[in-house]
């Protein structure tokens, strides 16, 4: 039930981002499944990953340490002079 509400929450503050200037920059969420997205009217660009951190993210870690791994809500790569 909370973290339901925090992925809700997470999906109102991403779809508006998924619109702007950087949405294209949005590389990772971890804001439910994509049924829930799909409640919300919000649809992720193909290269944004959802819910399993990439490993070139924490390359010293092995895929069974990154699993459990704290997991932020997105993360938004932008480049040096934007």
């Amino acid at each position: 039930m909370v973290t339901e509400k925090e992925n809700i929450a997470s999906r109102l503050i991403i779809k508006p981002l998924s619109k702007g200037d950087l949405g294209g920059n949005i590389i990772f969420t971890a804001i439910g499944s994509e049924a829930g997205m799909a409640q919300q009217s919000l649809v992720l660009p193909a290269h944004v990953a959802n819910r399993a951190l990439s490993q070139w993210f924490l390359p010293k870690l092995s895929a069974n340490k990154l699993r459990p791994c704290f997991r932020p809500d997105a993360i938004c790569k932008v480049t040096a002079g934007t």
